[in-house]
């Protein structure tokens, strides 16, 4: 099957709580529509095309830039800001009392096409719908979390809570993103090349954030914690939230394994391979069904104490210790620990077709439509319906 064959394929609708009036207010309210571009960048091309400061621009999720979107953004100035571009669309619709944020997300709406059906894969996947729609699934973080993950050198906060400085800085800066185009994939290959020639290295940077870093070594070559410390904030927290996300989903992956042996020794656990790591899937306990599993990081606690014990032995694996997770990484940023539940059931599930797939003659298409709580992601729910 495919899945966000074209932005129009994979519609994502914000639902949220934020009181939008007509009457003004210290933050204008606006709809971002939007195809082709994460949230965090078209937020910030709104900041220079506006000439407003990023810190005045606010909003609730990082919607995906395959996807055709719609969200809510703030924007704390009196002035309309609306525009308009190929890409995306700011519209202003309103006025709140309160800036918008991540917990003012009630759930999000989704519409999604699945293509290239077979005939038979269509019935199973609208037979796995049911199914997920009955029962839900496991709550884990899909591969999007993980853009910052470097196959060969892991996650970049990892090796921060270690210690070791220039392995995060190295992969911070030479990591190549899935997606990422041909002309920075060749530079960043170069910079990893001439890596500790601190004058080359400069020559060939080109972000701010190279600049600022290699300008650095150059002058103070042992300073890989400090050149670090100037990535962007979004950038920084993108890659401790990574490594959490990370350590959060093995912790649910092997509760779920146990769950099912325990429900029955022949259980059958599916697997799928994921970006960072696999994903398990069996029927749900009702123990899963109720589960918070606190995101690991400072101030966590486990209402279900069987949690903590499996994030304890995961850490060993990983030569880690509880405590090394509430430490300051860098001034002001630490994992910051928040409660996740290990299930989700969507609401509204509802599937259309097969109908012929017009892309792919000869093929079907299905168009499921559904709501899914903040946080949950619709394409981990195609990963559990999977034929």
């Amino acid at each position: 099957m495919r899945l966000k064959t074209t932005p129009e394929d994979f519609v994502v609708r914000e639902a949220v709580d934020l009181r939008i009036r007509q009457k003004p207010a210290p933050y204008r309210v606006y709809l971002l529509e939007k195809k082709g571009w994460n949230t965090a960048d078209a937020v910030a091309a709104i900041a220079r095309a506006r000439r407003i400061p990023l810190s005045r621009i606010q909003y609730g999720g990082k919607k995906d830039r395959h996807g055709h979107t719609f969200q809510y953004v703030t924007i704390e100035h009196p002035a309309d800001h609306s525009l308009a571009t190929p890409s995306y669309r700011l519209k202003a619709i309103g006025y709140s009392t309160e800036p918008m944020g991540p917990g003012r997300i009630l759930a999000n709406h989704f519409e999604v096409t699945v293509r290239e059906l077979s005939p038979e894969a269509a019935e199973r996947l609208r037979a796995g719908a049911a199914r997920i729609a009955a029962d839900g699934f496991p709550n884990y973080f899909d591969d999007q979390r993980f853009g910052s993950y470097d196959p060969e050198r892991g996650f970049i906060a990892e090796h921060m809570l270690q210690g070791r400085w220039e392995t995060a800085l190295a992969i911070a800066l030479t990591h190549i993103y899935p997606g990422e185009k041909s002309e920075a994939k060749a530079r960043k290959r170069r910079v990893r090349e001439s890596w500790g020639d601190w004058e080359a290295c400069r020559a060939l940077a080109k972000t701010a954030f190279e600049q600022r870093c290699f300008a650095l070594l150059a002058e103070r070559p042992d300073r890989f914690r400090e050149a670090l410390a100037t990535a962007r904030r979004e950038e920084l927290e993108m890659w401790l939230s990574a490594y959490q996300s990370f350590l959060w989903n093995e912790v649910l992956a092997r509760l779920v394994a146990d769950a099912a042996r325990a429900a029955s020794p022949d259980s059958a656990v599916r697997e799928a391979a994921g970006r960072a790591s696999r994903y398990l899937f069996a029927p749900p306990t009702p123990a899963l069904r109720q589960m918070v599993i606190p995101l690991p990081g400072r101030g966590m606690r486990f209402p279900a104490p069987e949690a903590g014990l499996v994030l304890e032995e995961v850490l060993r694996e990983r030569r880690l210790r509880p405590g090394q997770l509430e430490a300051d990484l860098l001034p002001g940023y630490f994992l910051r620990s928040s409660p996740r539940e290990a299930w989700v059931t969507p609401r509204s599930l509802h599937a259309e077709g097969p109908l012929p797939d017009e892309r792919y003659p000869g093929h079907l298409r299905l168009v499921l439509r559904f709501t899914l709580p903040r946080g949950a992601y619709a394409t981990m729910l195609f990963r559990a319906a999977a034929p």
